[in-house]
C-alpha cells in the first residue's frame, strides 16, 4: 500500500511539474555544457567567424536518463564565409531538436543567419542576426492525471479519460535573434573576446491554451580567452551568462590544451578541462569533465556532467553526457582579403 501511494504521489507530482513547465514556462531554450562549440546557437554574429571556407558542427546531449526517460538535445549547423564588396560576410543556419519532460514536450527549430565581420588591426567586430521557425509539440497522451488512477490495479490506467481539456498540442512561431561580438589580440600570448545577443527579440506568441502567451527575450553574454603558455601548450577559458524573465544561468569552463608533434594519427591538439553550471543567486547545479582532440580540420569534444544539486539524491550524481564534432574546410586558394584570426 505504501508503494502504491508513493507511486501515485510521484506520478501526480510529475504530471503537475511537466504541465506547469509546458504552460507557464513556455519557450525554454536548449543548452549545452560545451556551449562554445555550436557557435550559431550561441550568437548569430558567430556566423562565418572562423578561418576556413565552410564549417559544419554537430552536438548531441543526453540528460537525466537515470531518473526519467532521457532529455535529448541535438543541433546541427552549417556556415561559410565570403567576400562581398570587400567585406567579410558569413551565411549559415542550424537545426535544433529538443525532447524534454519525460518525452512529453518536443521542440524543432530551424534558423537562418547572416553576419558581417570587420577587422581593424588586431581587433575584430562582428554583427549578426537570424530568423526562422520554432515548433513545439506537447504529447498529452504520455501524461497521467489524477482522474486516471485505477484503484483496482493500484496505478494509472491510460484508457481512463483524463477529464482534462486542452486547446492545441502544437505551437508554431516566427523567431528572430540579433547579436554582437568583439575580439582583440592583446599581445602575442593573449586573445580575449566578448559577445552579447538577444534571442526572441520579436516577442513571439506561444500558445498551448486559449491564453495568449508571449515568449520573453533571452539575453546572453558570452566571453572567451586564449592564453599561450609556451609553444606546446595554451589555456582557453569560456563564460556564459543567460537571463530570461528573472531566471538566470551561469556556465564557466576552462581547458588545458597541449600541442602534439607531427604523428601518424594526425592528432594535433589534446585538451581537457572542467566546467561549472549554476546561477548567480542559486546553488551550484553541476560540475562537468571535458576532454577532446583536434586534427588538421576536425575538433572532437566530449563532456560529462556530474549533478551535485539537491536532485543528486535521485540521479546518484549522474547528469548528462555530450558529444561535439566540428569540421572546417580549408580555403581552396589563399584569400587576398584579411581573414579574422580565430580564438580556438
Amino acid at each position: 500500500m505504501v508503494v502504491v501511494i508513493k507511486a501515485y504521489v510521484k506520478r501526480i507530482a510529475t504530471a503537475l511539474m511537466l504541465l506547469f513547465s509546458c504552460l507557464s514556462l513556455s519557450g525554454q531554450d536548449i543548452h549545452f555544457t560545451q556551449f562554445y562549440e555550436p557557435q550559431l546557437t550561441l550568437n548569430p554574429s558567430n556566423t562565418g567567424r572562423f578561418i576556413g571556407d565552410w564549417r559544419v558542427n554537430a552536438n548531441f546531449r543526453n540528460q537525466w536518463g537515470s531518473i526519467v526517460k532521457p532529455y535529448v538535445t541535438s543541433a546541427v549547423s552549417f556556415d561559410y564565409q565570403l567576400q562581398f564588396l570587400g567585406q567579410t560576410v558569413g551565411l549559415g543556419g542550424f537545426y535544433a531538436f529538443d525532447q524534454s519532460a519525460d518525452q512529453t514536450l518536443y521542440m524543432n527549430k530551424l534558423m537562418l543567419s547572416a553576419a558581417w565581420h570587420k577587422a581593424i588591426g588586431y581587433q575584430q567586430f562582428s554583427l549578426g542576426s537570424s530568423i526562422g521557425f520554432n515548433k513545439r509539440s506537447l504529447n498529452y497522451s504520455s501524461l497521467s492525471f489524477p482522474g486516471q488512477f485505477d484503484n483496482t490495479i493500484g496505478g494509472f490506467n491510460t484508457s481512463f479519460s483524463s477529464g482534462e481539456s486542452f486547446a492545441v498540442n502544437n505551437s508554431n512561431y516566427l523567431d528572430m535573434n540579433i547579436g554582437f561580438n568583439y575580439k582583440n589580440r592583446l599581445n602575442e600570448k593573449w586573445i580575449v573576446e566578448g559577445g552579447l545577443s538577444m534571442f526572441h527579440f520579436n516577442w513571439p506568441s506561444e500558445n498551448f491554451t486559449s491564453i495568449n502567451t508571449k515568449v520573453p527575450p533571452r539575453y546572453v553574454f558570452s566571453g572567451g580567452s586564449n592564453y599561450n603558455i609556451n609553444a606546446k601548450s595554451y589555456i582557453t577559458g569560456h563564460a556564459l551568462y543567460m537571463y530570461k524573465k528573472k531566471a538566470s544561468d551561469l556556465l564557466l569552463a576552462a581547458h588545458y590544451n597541449y600541442r602534439l608533434a607531427p604523428n601518424k594519427t594526425n592528432l594535433s591538439v589534446l585538451f581537457a578541462g572542467l566546467a561549472y553550471r549554476g546561477g548567480v543567486s542559486r546553488n551550484i547545479d553541476a560540475i562537468a569533465f571535458i576532454f577532446g582532440a583536434e586534427t588538421k580540420n576536425y575538433r572532437y569534444g566530449f563532456a560529462y556532467d556530474v549533478n551535485v544539486s539537491k536532485l543528486s539524491t535521485s540521479t546518484f550524481y549522474k547528469g548528462a553526457f555530450e558529444i561535439s564534432l566540428t569540421y572546417i574546410a580549408p580555403h581552396p586558394t589563399p584569400s587576398k582579403y584579411t581573414i579574422p584570426c580565430e580564438i580556438y
